[in-house]
């Protein structure tokens, strides 16, 4: 009877080992877990952590990061790069405060967001039609867009948003913060867009193998505008919430925020290689990366080293990443 018992004991072990290694096996699901330990360790380190305000304030923070970030998703999935975005969320917070001051908010927001898609569409035709390297291209794409800004500016800021729609920007539903709420509302909407819809696998085979996907009868190149595109207006969205948040725009907004968004995708599991991880993933690195910059700041180290911290966190990640795709191949 006890050696039934035992039998018994040791299957129910052995299935709920198999099931939590299978949780853990993806590695969005286990950097879910690493920032609930990061919660917990930052919190008894640093009091002023604990606080609700202080938690939502990493949320708002990185509100623009992570929208920036899901558009990346799309772009990472096919296993391509979109260095561009940073510009295209500058570039959009300077179109949209000219259309805010004189069209108003309806007009500033869809003018904003078309200033994305037509990046996002160039970026798209140059790599799928005149076969240039996504990172030529998007490199390139990047420093024009920054030209552009620094043009048509010469240097100074853009003032004339009505302090009105700095609701969104700075307000609260209750106690959360309006663009986190934004950015986590889109977050889920995009996870069943790439989980559940032939767009989204689509764009999950074309990152695992291109070829095989063109052979198949998928429509490769006009997927991979798309994913350009999606990139871009999303980028512009989080160059419309920095917009709103300080009421003007900047020539030198945004830089080296692709870098973060990179990062934040790369961390939440997302491979470089293509066609791995998901987009909740995103928004699991980025809130490890803000929270990590959050505690720098509570502890009052030199502000200098945040970047230093975040280019390690993308070497590790990587790291990390490319270590998983030789184990898998």
């Amino acid at each position: 009877m006890s050696e039934i018992i035992n039998g018994v004991e040791g299957s129910f072990i052995k299935q709920n080992a198999l099931g939590l290694g299978r949780v853990l096996k993806k590695r969005e699901n286990t950097m879910f877990f690493v920032l609930i330990g990061m919660f917990i360790v930052s919190g008894i380190i640093s009091p002023t952590f604990r606080s609700i305000e202080n938690i939502f304030n990493i949320f708002n923070h990185n509100a623009v990061y992570g929208t920036i970030a899901l558009g990346m998703s799309f772009v990472l999935i096919t296993g391509a790069i979109d260095l561009s975005v940073s510009s295209t969320a500058a570039l959009t917070a300077i179109v949209s405060t000219h259309l805010f001051r004189e069209f108003g908010f309806v007009i500033g927001v869809a003018g904003g967001l078309s200033v994305g898609c037509i990046m996002g569409l160039v970026n798209g035709l140059l790599i799928t039609k005149a076969k240039i390297n996504y990172f030529v291209t998007t490199l390139g794409t990047m420093t024009i867009g920054r030209g552009i800004i620094y043009i048509v500016t010469n240097g100074f800021p853009v003032m004339g948003v009505p302090r009105a729609y700095g609701v969104i920007g700075l307000g609260k539903i209750g106690p959360f913060p309006i663009s986190a709420s934004i950015w986590i509302v889109l977050a889920v909407v995009l996870f069943f867009v790439l989980r559940y819809t032939t767009f989204g696998q689509y764009l999950y085979a074309i990152g695992g193998n291109e070829n095989a996907s063109w052979l198949s009868g998928v429509k490769t190149q006009k997927l991979r505008i798309l994913a350009f595109m999606y990139c871009g207006m999303l980028a512009s969205l989080g160059g419309v919430l920095l917009n709103l948040r300080v009421l003007m725009a900047t020539a030198d907004a945004c830089q080296g925020y692709e870098l973060t968004a990179i990062a934040g995708c790369i961390v939440g599991g997302i491979s470089l290689e293509g066609g791995r991880g998901n987009i909740l993933g995103s928004v699991i690195g980025t809130i490890i990366l803000g929270l990590i910059l959050n505690l720098i700041q509570l502890l009052g180290v030199n502000p200098f080293w945040q970047s230093a911290i975040t280019g390690m966190i993308i070497l590790g990640a990587v790291g990390i990443d490319s270590l998983s795709n030789t184990k898998r191949d």
